[in-house]
């Protein structure tokens, strides 16, 4: 009885362990393009989960959202949006996943349909940070991810692994940080994330590096966890 006690101890401490908490905070994007303030969301709805963030300013708003369920850490991707203003940018598209017919959908700015193994469930570039944090907290230190590229439909491997620390410092606290960096095969395009073990692996900064251009998205404010 004793030994049975205390492995479900260890059990509930593990299961603990690898909970991403729903949070809220505020963060900074910049592009070649714009540069704008706004408010990352993690969250539980009804049944599933929406990863959102949404920012605006002056002369533009944008909104990025994946919903998907995650049972037993499996993600079963649902539905990513994107919707940004003004009109001229012209980068609203919705990217629906249909599991009964094994199908993606596109619908927007890039539309196409694509079809997918059904033992395949690829995730979308939101919720695979989800899966990211996931792999982190079981101590994964090299792993891949299958991943819709968002332009066509294309399933594509992404190649991840830890390639250093760093110290990150958000307002006037410092964590220490893992480097997480990923690589495509077919692209010379490089993405380094920054995260906070002590904070469930959660992405304080991320710096994404092609040949079209440069993208960084970086933690200012966590305005609740848990």
């Amino acid at each position: 009885m004793k030994f049975n006690t205390c492995f479900l101890l260890l059990l509930c401490f593990q299961l603990a362990s690898l909970e991403i908490k729903e949070y809220e905070a505020r963060y900074s994007y910049e592009s070649d393009e714009i540069s704008i303030n706004g408010v990352r969301k993690f969250e539980k709805v009804d049944d599933n989960f929406v990863l959102s963030f949404k920012a605006r300013n002056m002369i533009a708003k944008m909104t990025f959202a994946s919903t998907f369920s995650m049972i037993n850490e499996n993600i079963t991707t649902k539905n990513y949006l994107i919707q940004v203003r003004p009109k001229f940018v012209n980068r609203d598209q919705e990217v629906n996943f249909n599991y009964d017919n094994l199908s993606i959908k596109s619908v927007g700015r890039d539309s196409w349909k694509s079809y997918i193994d059904k033992d395949l469930k690829p995730m979308d570039p939101l919720n695979a940070q989800i899966q990211i944090r996931l792999n982190l907290l079981n101590n994964m230190k090299e792993f891949s991810i299958k991943l819709v590229e968002i332009k066509n439909g294309a399933v594509e491997d992404n190649f991840y692994k830890i390639v250093g620390e760093e110290i990150c410092n958000i307002g006037s606290k410092e964590y220490e940080c893992i480097i997480l960096k990923r690589q495509r095969k077919k692209e010379s395009r490089e993405t380094l994330y920054y995260l906070a073990p002590e904070l469930g692996y959660m992405f304080l900064k991320i710096i994404d590096t092609g040949s079209e251009r440069t993208q960084k998205l970086e933690l200012l404010e966590i305005l609740s966890l848990g």
